[in-house]
């Protein structure tokens, strides 16, 4: 794997990512039913997790942040972190560059991880940061599992064809 090929893979990642939010009334929070099979069932989940992957991602966030409720100056610092990730990881299309210096997004990367690390050993927030991944799990498999995708056939068919598919004569 070449350096070129490795930064226009993690550009290419960071473009998905800022673009896998989708509009939250019309897309996120429409087109709920419950699945009539395993089958359909884990292709929801497979899809929709796929779909909503930038959705989710803030969910987990502002439920990270909401546990964080009773330690404000935490939730401050933890906010300037995740603005740090979003501005200097995920929305930004041009090197960064400091000092006529362009900083890799590998670098980048591994700045921003460090720092998230040592932040939530120093903040001691290990508990909050597990309670965040078990509700957040719960909450998107949820969502995933229940909202119907648009463009997914129903595993029956013709069964429930409304204009009298051939399965549905009597």
């Amino acid at each position: 794997m070449t350096p070129s090929s490795t930064a226009a893979d993690m550009a290419t990642n960071t473009a998905e990512i800022r673009h896998a939010i989708r509009p939250w009334f019309h897309e996120f929070l429409s087109s709920f039913t419950l699945p009539l099979s395993f089958h359909e069932l884990s292709l929801r989940l497979h899809k929709n997790l796929y779909t909503f992957r930038g959705n989710y991602t803030v969910i987990s966030l502002l439920i990270f942040i909401v546990t964080l409720i009773f330690r404000p100056i935490t939730a401050i610092v933890f906010l300037i972190i995740i603005v740090a990730w979003i501005y200097l990881f995920i929305a930004r299309d041009e090197p960064l560059v400091v000092f006529d210096f362009k900083i890799g997004d590998r670098l980048v990367l591994i700045s921003l991880t460090l720092i998230t690390i040592v932040s939530v050993v120093v903040a001691g927030v290990w508990w909050n940061l597990f309670l965040t991944i078990l509700m957040a799990a719960l909450l998107v498999c949820l969502h995933a599992i229940l909202r119907t995708p648009d463009d997914i056939e129903s595993p029956y068919g013709a069964l429930l064809d409304e204009d009298g598919g051939s399965y549905m004569q009597v």
